[in-house]
């Protein structure tokens, strides 16, 4: 049975503030878990970006997308639809339609475990989408199932309805919610440890000295060879 779920708690707003200063390729320094495959990338649908949202989550049968449609109208200010659709990629559930019915509710961004369609008008609104690829071929409403709110797997991640994502150009990540405090401090002491390594870059001192890769390098005691 279908199922939807509408009282999703949303992370701490101040937590979220904080989190935006940052980027996700600092926080990919710390972390092991929450970030899907390289098979879920950005389509490029608004230029430079930064994501900072709740997930609100959707998973549907391949070739429809009922749910999605009636996802859009739960979405509160500040929501990233995430639609587990299992790796399908012939047929697009997300284009300019669920786009401009998720902006108008006040959706930020898209990540889709499938295609993408009409990136060229998503683009023109500036919607960051993340996805597997892109189709001109579409889902249909046929009303198979699906559920809202429930947890999704996305490229091999696992995201729960209220969880953080955050995401670039360069990719996209999920963040537990009740671990947002504890990411932003990796994330401060990411930043802070590359400032030190800044400063000693600017001392003088080799990359490899800098991130002890040249001390692992002297413990495997290779063999050192000189080209004549």
């Amino acid at each position: 049975m279908p199922e939807i779920v509408t009282d999703v708690p949303r992370p701490d707003a101040d937590l979220m503030d904080r989190l935006s200063a940052y980027s996700p390729s600092d926080l990919g320094h710390r972390r092991h878990f929450g970030f899907p495959g390289p098979e879920i990338s950005y389509q490029e649908t608004a230029g430079r970006t930064t994501v900072v949202g709740s997930a609100l989550t959707v998973r549907i049968p391949p070739e429809d997308s009922t749910m999605v449609h009636k996802a859009t109208e739960l979405v509160e200010p500040g929501d990233v639809m995430v639609v587990d659709m299992k790796g399908h990629t012939a047929h697009a559930p997300w284009g300019e339609m669920t786009t401009l019915a998720a902006q108008q509710n006040g959706a930020v961004a898209a990540v889709v475990d499938g295609s993408v369609t009409d990136t060229h008008a998503i683009a023109n609104d500036g919607f960051p989408v993340y996805a597997r690829d892109t189709s001109v071929k579409t889902t249909r409403l046929h009303g198979r199932g699906g559920d809202i709110n429930v947890p999704v797997q996305v490229g091999g991640a696992t995201v729960e309805p209220g969880d953080v994502v955050f995401g670039n150009e360069d990719g996209v990540l999920f963040v537990p919610r009740e671990d947002l405090e504890t990411a932003i401090q990796q994330l401060e002491a990411e930043v802070d440890a590359e400032a030190g390594e800044r400063d000693r870059f600017e001392e003088g001192a080799s990359l490899a000295t800098v991130t002890g890769a040249a001390a692992l390098v002297e413990e495997m005691e290779p063999m050192v060879r000189h080209h004549d």
